[in-house]
């Protein structure tokens, strides 16, 4: 599995049920969400704070919470061959799965080594008090700024592995919890914050894919 597709074990197990709502491109809990970037002759010019510095196609943007500092990156996959040689069977996930013609874009968020600039492994991270929930909405809000600027048709991730046993609960369950799937109920985040929006996985069968088609699908 290539290193884009993981989303590493830095939530809570028991990250708090917090309200957000979303309106007219503005969260309600003051942080605006902008326009950073602007289509250029079909291809996209990624403006502060979004980044490509780390190259190979990928498009990042940073945060901190407290002294601990994370990235949400994204690569864009263009054809369904694609998949397959990033490891995901997105048939086996979303079985009516058609490639939409706005894209679809591979997600990747992990902590970041401030040293070398580079994300650590997709380990799983402890977090004191409150602090899991506000890395799970700046998460969010990324993946609205992202989807703002292009209008991708679809995102698609996989819940990284647990190979230290830190975590109390898998991360492929807290997932499926927070995006209503493999009989969850939906959460207030996923369902309020991004409208319009339908998840999919293939964890019922044994995998730790998933992919969400957006209102642009």
């Amino acid at each position: 599995m290539t290193r884009f597709f993981k989303i590493c074990a830095c939530f809570q197990d028991d990250w708090p049920k917090q309200k957000i709502v979303f309106r007219a491109g503005i969260c309600l809990n003051g942080r605006m969400f902008c326009r950073h970037g602007k289509s250029v002759n079909n291809l996209i010019h990624w403006d502060d704070p979004f980044s490509e510095e780390f190259g190979n196609g990928m498009v990042y943007r940073q945060f901190a919470v407290g002294s601990t500092l994370y990235a949400v990156g994204f690569e864009q996959i263009l054809t369904m061959d694609d998949f397959t040689r990033k490891g995901v069977n997105i048939l086996n996930v979303h079985p009516a799965f058609r490639f939409p013609q706005n894209g679809v874009w591979g997600v990747i968020f992990d902590e970041i080594d401030p040293i070398q600039m580079d994300f650590k492994g997709f380990q799983h991270v402890q977090h004191q008090g409150l602090a899991g929930g506000q890395v799970l909405m700046n998460v969010a809000s990324i993946i609205i700024d992202h989807y703002t600027v292009c209008n991708a048709g679809a995102y698609v991730f996989s819940a990284a592995d647990d190979h230290q046993h830190l975590r109390r609960t898998d991360l492929a369950d807290i997932y499926c919890k927070l995006l209503g799937l493999n009989g969850e109920r939906k959460s207030r985040l996923f369902d309020k914050g991004f409208p319009g929006w339908e998840a999919y996985c293939d964890v019922p069968t044994g995998g730790r894919g998933y992919v969400v088609t957006t209102e642009s699908y």
